[in-house]
């Protein structure tokens, strides 16, 4: 995230970008042939553009440090307490901190361009309606998760330990300094002293390379995957048949499995929050924070009517399938639904759901096959 002074630049970058003419049908969550190959074209210029700025930065960084080393000073440093003494390169550090913010800023820069490309590229936006959008898909571009699920009394970290969510977040951050260590600690190995400094130096290049390339290429597909998920969830409530959930245990029965998907998936994420909107405000269900998911969720959805077990049967699929990837451990979980007859699918179908939505394919075989009997 930037501060307020950058995010006024991410404004006005993705405000001055132009809205180019792109063939498409008009129905956002399904992407037609021309959509597609716009897309993928665009993606694997914005996968180029990532890495080659990991490249660069190192180049800025190493080059200057070997031509002109008199430039960069260093200190000594002594601790007698513990008899250590060492020079201290505050210049290069100083510039390699310059560099990596600038890095980091041009990083941003090409996920905006690549996810207002996308949007175009749908239509979810054109020249009458990017401004309105331009907040939205900016949050996209710089991966800022909403946490609005809590404001309906779900939590997707009901019962987890928290310190365990702590660490394995750090680890993730700190994944390309420790890839890369273990990588030069590899080729001192290998190749002891013929090592030499400048290509312990360069041997991280790939791996930042390939990493600022996955970072964009994760930007992309979550673009793809919010833009088509908003679309289909409004689908949706537009088909909710509204006399099925009038009572309070229907309305318990809808909260919970709403929490079950939140609880099943651990993530805070746009589209759950969308659909988990659409639900209670469709039905008017009210907000009741849980301490625990029910121990008898399977009993009363069983003993439901059929409407209401087929929606909830919907949303459960729906509710592992719109973040766009489904987890080994999510597929246990689907798994066991199958198993305790709450779901007539398993993993194996839920996934290639999945990979329909985000190829752009669509998922109205499936919204027809669970709506179209209830409103029948």
């Amino acid at each position: 995230m930037g501060a307020p002074p950058m995010n006024a630049l991410y404004r006005r970058f993705f405000r001055n970008l132009p809205v180019r003419d792109v063939r498409h049908d008009g129905a956002i969550h399904l992407l037609s042939a021309d959509e597609v190959r716009f897309i993928r074209g665009r993606h694997r210029l914005a996968l180029a553009l990532a890495a080659a700025l990991a490249a660069l930065g190192f180049l800025a960084y190493y080059l200057p440090v070997y031509w002109l080393p008199e430039l960069f000073l260093t200190t000594p440093v002594a601790i007698d307490a513990l008899d250590l003494r060492f020079d201290l390169p505050w210049v290069e550090l100083i510039w390699g901190v310059v560099l990596m913010v600038v890095e980091l800023y041009c990083l941003v820069l090409v996920n905006i361009w690549a996810v207002h490309e996308i949007a175009v590229a749908t239509g979810r936006i054109d020249a009458a309606t990017k401004e309105d959008a331009a907040e939205s898909l900016l949050k996209i571009a710089l991966e800022e998760r909403g946490r609005d699920l809590l404001r309906y009394g779900i939590d997707p970290l009901l019962g987890m330990n928290r310190g365990l969510l702590f660490t394995f977040n750090l680890v993730l951050r700190l994944k390309g300094f420790l890839g890369s260590k273990v990588l030069q600690y590899a080729v001192r190995r290998l190749l002891g002293r013929l090592a030499i400094r400048e290509v312990l130096d360069f041997i991280g290049m790939p791996l930042y390379m390939v990493i600022n390339a996955w970072a964009t290429h994760v930007v992309i597909r979550e673009a793809k995957v919010i833009i088509m998920g908003r679309q289909l969830i409004d689908h949706l409530a537009e088909r909710l048949p509204p006399e099925l959930a009038r009572g309070p245990a229907e309305h318990e029965l809808l909260y919970d499995t709403l929490q079950l998907i939140a609880v099943s998936k651990r993530d805070f994420h746009d589209n759950h929050a969308r659909l988990t909107r659409v639900l209670l405000e469709g039905y008017a269900i009210p907000i009741r924070p849980q301490e625990d998911l029910p121990s008898d969720y399977g009993k009363r959805i069983k003993a439901a009517s059929s409407g209401l077990r087929r929606l909830c049967a919907l949303l459960l699929i729906l509710g592992f399938v719109l973040d766009g990837h489904i987890s080994w451990r999510e597929r246990r979980r689907l798994d066991a639904l199958a198993d305790a007859g709450i779901l007539e699918i398993r993993a194996d179908e839920v996934e290639r759901l999945c990979r329909a939505f985000v190829s752009g394919e669509g998922l109205e075989p499936l919204l027809a096959a669970f709506l179209d009997p209830v409103a029948g």
